[in-house]
């Protein structure tokens, strides 16, 4: 086993954590709802979001002007933080999951709201998008890793790493220095310049910085991004995606807890 990833096995055992998925259970989504979802959204998310979600609040408006990511536009699609394929709405469990753990970075947790007042904003902000009352697909299967990371797993995932080209944008020692990067190349769907995210630094991972978190970036990709769902290409070999979590993991230079 790799020295620096076994550590983080050993860690991840301990605390049960596989990754920052956040399951709860989600209540009667109804206009009360949706009206106690109003009042906390204009407290604590309008200054971002803006009155009509379209992700033109003050700040946002002043933080997408000069930089990206821009705060969601909740009117769109697109959503890079889901559990299901490319081009779908995510689910309730991962607008939830979003809202609890905040994106580093970017958007801070809102764990301090009661579950009940999350839940109250998922429903208000559903609203934005006519698209969420369409029957939803449901979430790709999220497993437990088959293996343990081991020599042979990273050595196998540093070759689908550069097999999948991955390089060509988070570098060959995935610290986010591709030529792709370097260049200027990656736009996102509003054509903003976007940089490639430093794989090796955990703080930078948005979508959560835990196996399972990796394997569902992975298989799902970050829609109106560049980067691809790889779920395609992992089809008939999952067990192989593992492999290039595990090489993932193996680039950060601390494990965290």
């Amino acid at each position: 086993m790799h020295p620096k990833v076994g550590i983080i096995l050993v860690i991840l055992m301990v605390t049960g954590m596989w990754g920052t998925t956040v399951q709860a259970i989600r209540p009667e989504d109804d206009q009360q709802a949706r009206e106690m979802g109003r009042l906390t959204y204009e407290r604590a998310c309008v200054w971002c979001h803006g009155a009509e979600g379209k992700g033109d609040g003050p700040s946002g408006w002043f933080i997408g002007r000069y930089s990206t990511p821009r705060p969601r536009d909740f009117t769109r699609e697109s959503y890079k933080f889901r559990s299901t394929p490319s081009g779908e709405l995510p689910t309730d469990q991962d607008l939830f999951r979003t809202i609890t753990q905040g994106i580093p970075g970017y958007m801070p947790s809102f764990h301090s709201l009661a579950e009940s007042e999350r839940w109250q904003v998922i429903a208000y902000v559903k609203s934005f998008n006519s698209a969420f009352k369409e029957e939803m697909s449901p979430p790709i299967p999220l497993p437990f890793p088959p293996h343990a990371p081991s020599d042979a797993a990273i050595e196998n995932g540093r070759k689908l790493y550069q097999q999948f080209g991955c390089q060509v944008c988070h570098g060959g020692n995935g610290v986010g220095d591709g030529p792709e990067s370097r260049a200027g190349h990656l736009r996102d769907a509003q054509n903003l310049l976007i940089s490639a995210t430093n794989l090796a630094d955990r703080s930078a991972l948005k979508n959560g910085a835990g196996p399972q978190d990796l394997y569902r970036s992975i298989m799902t990709g970050f829609d109106g991004t560049p980067m691809p769902s790889y779920g395609g290409q992992f089809a008939e070999r999952e067990h192989e995606a593992w492999d290039l979590v595990w090489y993932l993991l193996s680039l950060s230079e601390k494990p965290r807890r």
